[in-house]
């Protein structure tokens, strides 16, 4: 037993050493002396003592008694029971593991107390080391002691046998440190006996930890928190295949449900390409699943259904569709397909905002989480898909609600960046464009240090002991993390890396692993070990590769049966044993994609085409139209993937056209039309010569729907193309209908609106509907009001539906007609509008009938007969709900503007966000453009603060780039380059094709001239204000036909500049007229809406007064005009009135109103965010007014004309520039805090 002194001076000479380094001359190379081998030999004694319970080796007892029977001089004596006390506690109980850092306490902060130990005791020792005995560790295994330390001691004891040593011998002491810290912070892995029993019969199991990647993880993490937190952002990772992208982005999905967020995962097929957004559809369908599958998520499930049933209502149904377990959480009701509309303006960008509003629902159901969607194998990506993640990264909306969405997304190194067209690409583009974000990260072959961390984890072996089986694997894979996880599992199948139950650790045969010839590729390594597999197992996985990189258990067991191939389920169980298919949640999945490659390659693709054909044919047989899509679209899949080259009997090509019409049919109520059209295009390449005559039905249907879905997918040229053959081919003109209406649709979206109308007038006159252009316009209106007085509103609304298709497409051609006209043809627009009325009263009423009735009610307004207008605005929305909503975000756009003018502005901008939802529901986002660009104009002219304003047009801005509407976007900046000049800001304002469009758009031009117009106004630029004054005159006769709210804005401004000029211009008659006109139109609306018109009226009148010097009686209206603009909450307006005021009592020589008035300006100009405005305000006044000479700051002032203000003239003045400073210095306050 040791004393006191021994464990001193055992503490002096050996512990210290664990921490230190081997090199003691700091050169970096460890020395491997007799001095360093004597202290890890050494401490290997104290550790066998210290886990024996005090017990010495049998070897070093027996040497002991040999030394005193010899006589020997003292041997070492490390015995530390009497020191220690009972050590029994340090046996090993694996219910109750090993408490290493426990047991090794007593070497705690042995480094801060090593110089407080006393010197080290000489003892007479053996010099000679080779005589040190072997030690065997079987007694401490007998107690239970875990094998990896078992090992460690006997290792550390083996290192004084020399060149005898084993090739685990120790040699540095630094080793043994490391071993040891890996055993206290690892012990399950570095510790704990494995169960070697269990792995033997099982084989090698591969965990799903994620090595060297630490870097790019940190990546997506920062990248997803700025994402969430604000600052949308997206993110790639890439790489060869194998590499790890796959498993670093679900080791993120972790940290995301760590974090409280949502991960919704999918992935891209490339036999599966054909199936409507199967990516998006498997992310989605994985979480509803897992909401049914969970009775402890009851609350959640409910709360959830509640959210989605409100914010979409019956148009949920069409995510039903895609994500059919939605059915199970919102109830059987939702699948009822007479629900399906096919008069959808564009089904694809209705189905991009239902799932935005999904997302948006999903979140707010559970607490407003961040929404993470990863999305596998990008590099088959389908066009749809990737638009409905544009939508998803970049819509805005008329939400001002942050969205929290987070994309990430993998591909293969090379094919999307050399495929310029590539899907991806888009998004990327359109990212740029819109100022989005994003992250891409490239990942490589692992070094071989963390390769040799992954092998020595697998193992649950110590990383000193595995390198040099790492640094073969290294040298034959490369470091791709695949090809090393499955040469593993390789040689675990060969013998050559096996459980050892003796040793009770995994054990290789380094030079027989060595000698194995394995291929520079994973995938031919994959190639060749299926190639070992029974011939029946490697056909099986050929069949079921054909389909993709999962399928159902389920579908694999229709496949069985259609093909009479059975026992195919059991040759892929055998699959599953052999690791290359995964059997989970009812799916079997190839293990990795580079696995269904090589067993989709085992057969040479000309008789993969015929095989392809051959099992659609079969599934084909399966397939009805009550049986599951699924089967019916892997049936065309495959056929189609086959091609017409595969088909053997010409007779085949009407069935096979025929399932392809039904596949774009069922991709269509999906709203997936890139992938309709891939199929009617399929099923037109299937057909015989002379399938017009012999299959005419069938060819028309085909050629139909191929037009429309190339014009909803923006191939207008294709779209063209298939509508003249069907105009060739058809059998009558109604048969030819649906095209025409195509083509006319496709000849207005690229820039041919003059073409179409044309074409639709002459289409229209075929089908006996003439316009009769040669009346006249007053004519036309009375004609219209007559026929709608002969009918009350109940009897209007309760007529019957129209069922006459001729005249659905005609009602469609006249609602295309009303918006082009009201552009270019403004006169026309009563005439179609009164066709609209009369076939819809006459023949009964269609989707497209409100549409008549809305412009019929907007025209008339115009005309001044607003009370009536309003009647039929309100009537057209009812009508909605009688006919459907197909047209509804057209209908309520120019309703709502109508509105305007009997109801109160502030009412309108929550009409407009229906309208901009109603709009996107239909998948009409031309209107749900207009809706918003509306909204926030109603925001502007209702005085809305200014910042505000901004970041709405700022969102506005990227819808309008994202859909690439130009027009849009000339119309927005014009507006936004108003708001920034009143806010102050230094931002410059670009244009895109600005004066393209001037020159060819009449809209535009107007709106151009008004805004240089209005911000001279504004900024009292006189010249300038006269100058473009002038040319809204000039193009104010051929502007729209309809009553909209930018007409009061006009009415408002045009007139206060025209009295302006005519108080300063000779030609004053001229100016008074103009402004004369302004002021009766303003007051005709007042009329009717007086909250919002009164003040505008009162302002022209008192400018009208101002101008005649009837100065009494303009007092009289200034005053009425800030009154009445504060009583209905126009700020701006009360600001302008004040200001205007403060001109005319400064022109009479009434300083002290005048600077009363300007101080009441700038407070309300303030109030509205106006800060451009008020520095303005504040120059002008400061210009007015000069200090007076040799006197202080709050001295009297005198005016610019040299006259001496008087006392109360003077407080009013210092009172004015006290309160600018003040509202100078809170809102730099306001702005710092905001930094």
């Amino acid at each position: 037993n040791a004393s006191e002194e021994d464990l001193d001076n055992i503490g002096a000479e050996l512990l210290p050493s664990l921490f230190k380094s081997d090199n003691d001359d700091g050169d970096g190379v460890a020395k491997h002396d007799e001095s360093s081998t004597q202290h890890i030999y050494s401490l290997g004694l104290v550790f066998y003592e210290l886990f024996s319970g005090g017990r010495r080796p049998p070897e070093i007892e027996q040497q002991q008694k040999v030394a005193d029977r010899s006589g020997d001089a003292e041997a070492e004596d490390f015995s530390i029971q009497e020191e220690l006390g009972d050590l029994d506690s340090l046996l090993v109980d694996h219910a109750a593991p090993i408490d290493l850092e426990g047991k090794l306490s007593i070497f705690d902060n042995i480094e801060d107390e090593f110089n407080t130990l006393p010197k080290k005791r000489h003892v007479t020792q053996n010099s000679d080391f080779q005589n040190k005995c072997a030690v065997s560790v079987e007694p401490l295994k007998g107690k239970r002691v875990p094998v990896q330390l078992c090992d460690l001691i006997a290792n550390m004891v083996d290192c004084v046998n020399g060149t005898l040593s084993g090739d685990d011998a120790y040699q540095s002491m630094s080793h043994v440190r490391d071993d040891l810290q890996l055993m206290l912070e690892r012990p399950a892995i570095y510790l704990y006996d494995q169960d070697m029993g269990r792995l033997s019969m099982t084989g090698l199991q591969l965990g799903d930890t994620v090595f060297g990647r630490n870097e790019e993880l940190s990546s997506l993490k920062e990248c997803h928190r700025r994402s969430v937190s604000g600052n949308t952002e997206f993110a790639f990772i890439s790489g060869h295949a194998g590499i790890g992208k796959s498993f670093l982005a679900y080791d993120f999905g972790k940290h995301v449900i760590m974090s409280r967020g949502i991960f919704l995962s999918g992935k891209f097929d490339q036999l599966q390409q054909g199936k409507p957004f199967s990516a998006l559809a498997s992310a989605f369908y994985g979480y509803c699943g897992m909401l049914m599958q969970s009775s402890e998520l009851q609350t959640r499930r409910e709360v959830f259904a509640s959210k989605l049933r409100s914010s979409l209502g019956r148009e949920v149904y069409y995510l039903t569709k895609i994500i059919p377990c939605l059915n199970d959480i919102l109830g059987s009701e939702q699948s009822d397909d007479t629900f399906y509309d096919d008069g959808c303006v564009d089904a694809q960008r209705r189905l991009q905002y239902l799932l935005c509003q999904f997302v948006e629902v999903l979140s707010s159901s559970y607490n407003n989480a961040p929404v993470t969607l990863f999305l596998d194998d990008l590099q088959w990506a389908d066009s749809a898909s990737i638009a409905a993640v544009t939508q998803l990264l970049c819509s805005t909306g008329s939400s001002s609600k942050q969205k929290q969405f987070f994309f990430v997304g993998c591909h293969r190194e090379g094919i999307i960046d050399i495929d310029s067209t590539h899907p991806v690409r888009e998004l990327v583009r359109n990212a740029e464009l819109l100022g989005v974000s994003f992250t891409s990260l490239k990942l490589d072959c692992m070094g071989e240090e963390t390769l040799n961390a992954m092998v020595s984890e697998t193992l649950c072996v110590l990383p000193r002991l595995t390198r040099t089986l790492t640094n073969i694997m290294h040298r034959k894979t490369k470091g791709n993390p695949l090809f090393v996880s499955q040469l593993m599992l390789s040689l675990n199948k060969k013998t050559l890396l096996f459980p050892s139950l003796s040793r009770r650790r995994w054990e290789w045969d380094n030079e027989k692993i060595m000698s194995q010839k394995l291929p520079d590729d994973v995938a031919v390594f994959f190639t060749q070990s299926i190639a070992d597999l029974p011939s029946n197992v490697r056909i099986s996985l050929f069949h079921i590769s054909c389909f993709g990189a999962s399928v159902e258990i389920a579908f694999v067991k229709t496949l069985e049966i259609a093909l009479e191939m059975w026992g195919l389920c059991d040759n892929l169980d055998i699959a599953v044993d052999e690791g290359l298919l995964e059997k989970k949640g009812g799916e079997l999945r190839f293990s990795h994609d580079r696995i269904q490659e090589a067993a989709y390659n085992t057969l040479p693709a000309d008789e993969r085409c015929l095989f392809h054909h051959l099992c659609g044919m079969a599934l084909a047989s399966f397939s009805s139209p009550e049986s599951d899509d699924n089967i019916l679209l892997a049936a065309v899949n495959q056929i189609n993937l086959g091609g017409p080259a595969a088909v053997q009997d010409t007779s085949e090509s009407f069935t096979i056209a025929t399932v392809n019409l039904r596949a774009g049919q069922k991709a269509m109520a999906m709203s997936d039309f890139g992938a309709a059209y891939s199929y009617f295009n399929h099923g037109i390449s299937f057909l015989q010569e002379g399938h017009w005559q012999e299959h005419y039905a069938l060819s028309l249907r085909l050629f139909e729907l191929a037009a429309k879905c190339a014009l909803a997918i923006g191939d207008l040229a294709s779209s063209m193309l298939h509508s003249e053959r069907v105009m060739k081919e058809s059998r009558s003109f109604e048969d030819a209908l649906n095209v025409m209406y195509i083509s006319t649709c496709a000849l207005a979206y690229s820039s041919g609106l003059p073409d179409s109308i044309q074409k639709s007038i002459e289409i229209l006159t075929k089908l006996g509907i003439d316009l009769q252009e040669s009346r006249s316009t007053e004519a036309c209106v009375q004609e219209t009001i007559k026929l709608l007085t002969t009918r009350t509103d109940e009897e209007i609304l309760n007529t019957r539906q129209m069922t006459e298709p001729t005249m659905i497409i005609a009602l469609k051609f006249l609602a295309k007609l009303e918006f082009g006209m009201t552009q270019i043809k403004p006169r026309l627009v009563p005439f179609v509008t009164q066709k609209t009325i009369e076939l819809s009263l006459a023949k009964g009423m269609s989707p497209m009938s409100p549409i008549g009735f809305v412009y019929f009610g907007a025209f008339i307004s115009k005309r001044g007969d607003i009370i009536s207008g309003y009647r039929y605005v309100k009537l057209a929305l009812s009508l909605l709900d009688k006919v459907g909503r197909e047209s509804a975000g057209e209908v309520i756009c120019i309703a709502t503007q109508v509105k305007i003018f009997v109801e109160p502005i502030q009412a309108a901008l929550e009409h407009h966000n229906d309208g901009y939802a109603a709009s996107m529901v239909a998948g009409d986002v031309f209107n749900a453009l207009l809706n918003t660009v509306l909204k926030i104009f109603c925001m502007f002219a209702a005085g809305v603060e200014l910042q505000t304003v901004r970041e709405e047009y700022d969102k506005l801005e990227r819808l309008a780039k994202e859909n690439n509407h130009s027009i849009f976007l000339v119309q927005i900046k014009q507006i936004q380059h108003n708001v920034l000049r009143l806010i102050g800001s230094d931002e410059e304002v670009t244009i895109p094709e600005e004066e393209k469009l001037i020159a060819s758009n009449n809209s535009v031009l107007k709106t151009f001239c008004f805004r240089k117009a209005y911000i001279s106004f504004m900024f009292r630029s006189y010249d300038d204000a006269k100058e473009y004054v002038l040319k809204v005159y000039e193009c104010r006769e051929n502007a729209w036909a309809n009553l909209m709210a930018t007409h009061v804005h006009h009415a408002l401004f045009t007139g206060l500049i025209s009295f302006w000029v005519a108080r300063k211009s000779r030609d004053a008659q001229f100016w008074f007229a103009r402004g004369n006109e302004s002021k009766l139109t303003l007051k005709r609306w007042a009329e009717s809406s007086p909250w919002t018109f009164e003040n505008k009226w009162y302002l022209l009148e008192a400018e009208e007064s101002f101008s005649h010097n009837d100065y009494e009686v303009a007092k009289l209206f200034y005053k009425q005009a800030i009154s009445s603009a504060k009583l209905h909450k126009f700020v701006h307006e009360e600001a302008l009135a004040y200001e205007l005021a403060a001109y005319f009592h400064l022109e009479l020589g009434e300083m002290e109103q005048s600077v009363e008035y300007f101080l009441a300006a700038h407070e309300r100009y303030h109030e509205w965010g106006a800060f451009g405005k008020c520095s303005s305000l504040f120059e002008f006044v400061n210009s007015s007014f000069s200090p007076a000479s040799n006197e202080s700051d709050s001295a009297r002032v005198q005016t610019n004309n040299d006259r001496q203000l008087t006392d109360d003239e003077n407080a009013a003045w210092m009172n004015f520039i006290n309160s600018v400073r003040s509202t100078q210095k809170d809102r730099s306050s306001n702005s710092e805090e905001e930094r």
